[in-house]
């Protein structure tokens, strides 16, 4: 990543935890104590950090519910058991009816979000996900899983916890020119980030509360580029902008980013298939002479992409790009993404002016004069003063 690239990085944890609403028992004592099966399975979310802000928040939980299954005793105990919040208490109990603690332990396994983005295959002997990254940016959901094991007597009157973690990386793009005294005037209008793995399997960890990231992902072949299209075109100054639309983020598979090797495309016409980031956008000088694209469209100019260690589950990465010493490369795929659709009056050019890939939007070179002073040379030339 570039000095002009800053990266931000948040830890987001969302946590469940469950209470136990106890029920009449044969067993009398002052104190009642959990047993098998005399109390009611429950739930109580606690929603915090979600990645999205306000997405997928414990409102939009209430909404949607989450799934749970459990195991326990060599067999499914219940699968894919829909939980919602009761009206009168408060708890959240999983649909058509109550379910009491066995007395054995069980094992939770839980989700909440998929969306297309992910497929569920829970068993009694593995637990896993399917991802595929959707096109479209308003389909990247933030999908949450949480497992961890449970029994009456430690969890029934307390709850028994689930402590739920992001499975996907999510990215912002940003833009900025700082600088202040620049001879062009760039307008910007949406963002792609290019060549991302698309699909996954992602395998359940044997809890989430004691692991410290969920790492189990077996990464497909697959490669997408993806795009987002501002609401309108805004003109970059010192203070950075967005470039995601009213869809949000990038939501994505962790995975380790290979950049694009824009040098080698250009001098050897050589693509690596590496990762990029490109900007839709115009550049004018401050007078409005058109220079990139030439026909006054807009035009992608794109950056290779690195980030140290890869896109991680469950954190946040802000990537701000400063245009103050130039405005990157020809892109590698100008036709991608697929079904683009920028704002209103904002035109894609089809010929963007430079010859290939690769090659620089501005020779990142202020321009500068050699000047040189011949000396005078005298030239005589004799002029008689007329008579008359």
């Amino acid at each position: 990543m570039t000095e002009n690239m800053k990266r931000v990085m948040t830890w987001a944890v969302l946590a469940t935890a469950a209470t136990l609403t106890l029920t009449s028992c044969s067993k009398v004592t002052e104190v009642p104590e959990p047993a098998g099966g005399c109390g009611k399975i429950a739930f109580t979310p606690f929603v915090a950090n979600s990645l999205r802000a306000g997405e997928f928040d414990l409102n939009a939980l209430e909404g949607t519910g989450f799934t749970v299954s459990a195991f326990g005793n060599g067999a499914t105990f219940f699968a894919d058991k829909t939980v919602n919040k009761e009206a009168a208490d408060g708890l959240w109990v999983p649909e058509g009816g109550d379910i009491l603690w066995p007395g054995f332990e069980l094992d939770f396994v839980a989700y909440a979000n998929l969306g297309e983005y992910a497929t569920a295959a829970i068993g009694l002997t593995e637990s896993k996900l399917e991802l595929t990254t959707p096109t479209e940016i308003a389909k990247q959901t933030d999908v949450i899983v949480a497992r961890d094991k449970g029994n009456s007597a430690d969890h029934g009157t307390n709850g028994m916890p689930l402590n739920f973690k992001h499975v996907l990386s999510q990215v912002e793009v940003k833009a900025v020119n700082t600088n202040a005294t620049s001879d062009y005037k760039i307008k910007v209008a949406g963002v792609k980030i290019g060549r991302i793995v698309k699909n996954a399997t992602f395998k359940y960890p044997a809890d989430t509360k004691t692991a410290t990231t969920l790492s189990d992902y077996k990464l497909g072949t697959d490669k997408e580029t993806f795009g987002a299209a501002m609401e309108g075109a805004q003109e970059l100054t010192t203070t950075p902008v967005s470039l995601m639309g009213k869809d949000g983020n990038f939501m994505l598979i962790p995975q380790t980013l290979t950049k694009w090797d824009a040098a080698k495309q250009r001098t050897e016409g050589t693509d690596n298939n590496g990762v990029y980031l490109s900007v839709l956008l115009n550049i004018t000088t401050k007078d409005g002479v058109t220079i990139y694209p030439t026909d006054g469209k807009y035009a992608w100019a794109a950056t290779p992409l690195e980030i140290a260690g890869g896109l991680e589950p469950g954190k946040k990465y802000v990537i701000t790009l400063n245009f103050k010493d130039g405005a990157g490369y020809q892109d590698p795929e100008g036709d991608k993404p697929a079904g683009f659709t920028p704002a209103a009056g904002v035109e894609i050019s089809d010929s963007p002016a430079a010859p290939k890939p690769g090659t620089p939007i501005l020779s990142n070179q202020a321009i500068k004069f050699k000047v040189t002073v011949e000396g005078w040379q005298n030239s005589d030339k004799p002029l008689e003063m007329p008579k008359e």
